[in-house]
């Protein structure tokens, strides 16, 4: 009895263990819900028997969050989003030059002129600088985030000018690309008390010619009467001048003519013409001349720039053409040093290349000349002059970053300068500014 108990239960352990082998049947519409619970428990026991595996649902997860992100930064640069830390500056001047056409001199010009950053980073204004006659006024702020914008003023006072002025107002900001901006205004100035010509040019002239010329300085304003007080003019030994009244408190002529042997070489100074007009008390002159002797040589003046490298050599060539005598003949050229290079070419219709090697760029040659022996009787020797020119040194800058204080300083005198009249801000101009730039000396 109990082999066969043993054997029945043998028999039906084997049934069971052929059924479980076998294929599952396909599941049902209507059981699915109990496959997917049995498929999740068989998930969790295989993550239970193996712990340190990373499971895969997770993963997936994460793959999926990445394009969400994106898409997140996208809709905030869409937006308008600022992205200053590490971004670049752009300092963007919609009007930059302003042309103000024709005004009269008792009136003032003014701009408000827009600075713009349309970079992603921020703007530094690091330094504003009016050119002279300008009056600017103070900045809102100097920190511009970006599509910030703020205004800057530029004032000008039209009082003792005529012809042609033009203004600038120069921005130093961080935009790597474009750091300095210029802002400019520019005006034709119809003055009160006008002089006709405003510029004397005698050209080129041989020096025993005589140099004469005439200018008129008259009132433009009907009710407008003044006078000339002063005249002077330095750096021309040679010329002289006089005043003529041709109308009382209305017109006056300036007589200009040369007395004496005219010096070789090319001339320019500035006559100082003082009256008494309030609207124009200071009248600028320019007056230029190429005095040419029996020789024209070019250049008249051999520059030579000094260099702080020892040893430094440099050489030039010179042009020797006729100028006051027609026909010459050069015989000989000595150097001021023995080891300098000097070679005479004649060349056609009488002229003569000059080539100067191995001079020295130091001040050994600083007053010394060429000499150029000629077949003339009256002029046997010709002297061409050295001018050594020394390099500009530089000047240390002003920090890029000011202190508190020097903040404070420079809006102090902003306001100073915006308190002042611009009758005042006129005269400044008249005298200490005339003359710097485009339009400041007559035309």
């Amino acid at each position: 009895m109990k082999e066969t108990r043993i054997w029945l239960v043998l028999m039906c352990v084997g049934v069971l263990v052929f059924a479980c082998g076998q294929p599952a049947p396909p599941p049902a519409a209507d059981i699915a819900p109990v496959a997917e619970r049995d498929a999740d428990v068989a998930a969790e026991e295989q993550a239970a028997e193996a712990p340190d595996e990373a499971p895969e649902p997770e993963e997936a997860a994460d793959d999926e969050e990445a394009p969400a992100a994106e898409e997140e930064t996208e809709d905030l640069a869409d937006a308008g989003e600022p992205a200053v830390e590490g971004g670049t500056p752009k300092l963007v001047v919609p009007e930059s030059e302003v042309d103000f056409g024709t005004r009269r001199d008792t009136e003032t010009i003014k701009h408000n002129f827009v600075l713009r950053n349309e970079g992603d980073g921020i703007l530094e204004i690091k330094n504003v600088r009016a050119s002279c006659g300008c009056t600017t006024t103070e900045l809102e702020k100097d920190r511009l985030a970006p599509g910030e914008e703020v205004e800057i003023g530029a004032l000008t006072n039209l009082r003792g000018r005529q012809g042609r002025n033009t203004k600038r107002v120069s921005v130093t900001t961080n935009d790597p690309e474009n750091p300095t901006v210029h802002l400019t205004m520019t005006v034709t100035v119809e003055s009160s008390v006008t002089i006709e010509p405003a510029r004397v040019n005698f050209g080129e002239i041989y020096d025993d010619g005589p140099l004469e010329e005439t200018v008129n300085i008259h009132s433009t304003i009907d009710d407008l009467t003044f006078s000339v007080t002063s005249a002077e003019l330095t750096d021309m030994d040679f010329i002289e001048h006089e005043i003529e009244v041709v109308e009382p408190g209305k017109s006056y002529n300036i007589n200009i003519k040369s007395v004496g042997e005219l010096p070789v070489g090319n001339h320019s100074a500035r006559m100082v013409i003082r009256t008494d007009a309030r609207e124009r008390p200071v009248v600028w002159l320019p007056i230029s001349v190429q005095v040419i002797g029996p020789l024209q040589i070019m250049p008249p003046v051999i520059n030579i720039r000094h260099s702080d490298t020892p040893g430094e050599v440099t050489q030039q060539q010179l042009r020797i053409s006729p100028g006051r005598i027609k026909e010459f003949e050069l015989e000989e050229v000595i150097a001021p040093l023995e080891d300098m290079g000097a070679e005479l070419i004649p060349s056609a219709q009488g002229t003569y290349l000059l080539r100067l090697t191995n001079m020295p760029q130091s001040d050994i040659l600083e007053g010394k000349a060429i000499i150029l022996r000629t077949n003339l009787e009256e002029h046997p020797e010709v002297e061409i002059p050295f001018n050594v020119i020394m390099p500009r040194r530089p000047v240390g800058r002003a920090p890029a970053t000011l202190t508190p204080e020097q903040r404070e300083q420079m809006r102090a005198r902003t306001r100073a300068a915006q308190q002042r009249t611009a009758e005042s801000a006129g005269d400044d101009a008249d005298e200490e500014d005339a003359g710097e730039e485009e339009g400041d000396a007559p035309e």
